[in-house]
């Protein structure tokens, strides 16, 4: 088995190293340069990688992907698609092979999310299909593409002992072409609900609401809208642009996806706001429940701090429940210890449970 990993790279000299260290047991590894103008070529070559200068007008990340592709020797049995911020955990070679059966046409590995290399704590993690025949694949869209198989059956594997670490760099100015891409991607495929929820949501955070709430709506009409995790999302995305109709599309979300925390921490802090303590104290008690996270790129860090307990324990003093209003304010404060209001509100409300002690006790 001949395997060659490759990608393209624009200006990625500091993850240079990084990638072409974690690909060294590769038989290739090749990359198709877009036009670097620090020294990423140079420490390409300089670490044995094989560059190719390409120039694609105008630009798509599908057709930069699939000259790439194109540029890798005909004899290579399994290719391995890696951006330049991501990296691959040693040992991947004989994992491969084992994993990699005849007829086989792709294969998934897991894919984990960091926010440093020198911080190992996964942040996410979900399977990716970075594995790939030599022939009979092509990537589709002009951005966040997709690599899809041409041929007549596609054989899939997947192995969760293969690992590519993620450090993605947000600051990099190439992100500020994705929403103008979008929408060419769009264009040429309207029914593509995945396009479709990223340009909505995209839409969103540039506060151009007025096109991003039909988008969103139109990609709950999708019938390839099918992903439960996905779509609860677009209906979060959707109640905070529309204040007036919040409630009835958070509680939708909630019903969609009622195993992820972000909808029940989204209630909260709308019963919050109304001072809706019984609601408050249900939204909080069904989220608390919930104690993992999906594991998708969607899940929300937030919903994991301190917040949700520190609601709950809220509702549970307005209830006169103090046991649980201790309970939830004392969690609260072990995720945020320096947070003095917290601090403050846990001596209240033990204060509070001493003095119901004590008037039990008379």
């Amino acid at each position: 088995m001949k395997v060659a990993v490759y990608t393209i790279a624009l200006n990625e000299a500091a993850n240079v190293e990084r990638w072409a260290n974690s690909a060294v047991d590769a038989d290739y590894r090749i990359v198709a340069d877009t036009g670097s103008t620090d020294d990423t070529v140079a420490r390409l070559t300089a670490a044995g990688v094989t560059v190719h200068r390409i120039a694609v007008r105008p630009w798509r990340f599908d057709d930069a992907r699939n000259a790439a592709m194109a540029l890798i020797p005909a004899d290579v049995d399994v290719c391995c698609t890696m951006d330049m911020d991501r990296f691959l955990e040693p040992g991947w070679r004989p994992k491969l092979e084992a994993a990699w059966t005849p007829g086989t046409t792709a294969l998934y590995c897991q894919t984990v999310y960091r926010s440093s290399v020198d911080d190992p704590t996964p942040l996410r993690s979900w399977p990716a299909k970075n594995f790939h025949h030599r022939w009979g694949y092509r990537f589709k869209r002009p951005v966040h593409e997709a690599l899809v198989f041409t041929g007549e059956t596609e054989v899939t594997a997947s192995s969760r002992d293969i690992v590519m670490f993620e450090v993605q760099d947000l600051a990099k100015p190439t992100r500020s072409s994705y929403l103008p891409l979008m929408e060419v991607a769009h264009k040429e495929d309207p029914d593509d609900a995945q396009i479709c929820f990223w340009l909505g949501r995209d839409l969103m955070w540039a506060n151009q609401h007025a096109r991003a709430v039909p988008l969103l709506e139109r990609y709950l009409e999708l019938p390839t809208s099918k992903w439960a995790e996905e779509r609860s999302e677009a209906m979060r995305y959707i109640a905070r642009m529309q204040p007036e109709q919040r409630l009835s599309w958070l509680d939708k979300a909630r019903i969609e996806a009622p195993h992820r925390r972000e909808a029940w921490l989204d209630l909260a802090e709308e019963f919050h706001d109304k001072g809706d303590w019984l609601n408050l104290f249900w939204a909080c008690s069904n989220g608390i429940e919930k104690s993992h996270r999906t594991g998708s790129y969607l899940d929300d860090a937030n919903c994991w701090g301190f917040r949700l307990y520190d609601l709950g324990a809220i509702a549970a003093w307005r209830l006169n429940v103090m046991d649980r209003a201790v309970e939830w304010g004392q969690r609260a404060l072990n995720l945020d210890p320096e947070n003095k209001r917290l601090q403050n509100n846990l001596q209240h409300f033990c204060q509070l449970k001493n003095i119901v002690r004590s008037g039990e006790a008379e």
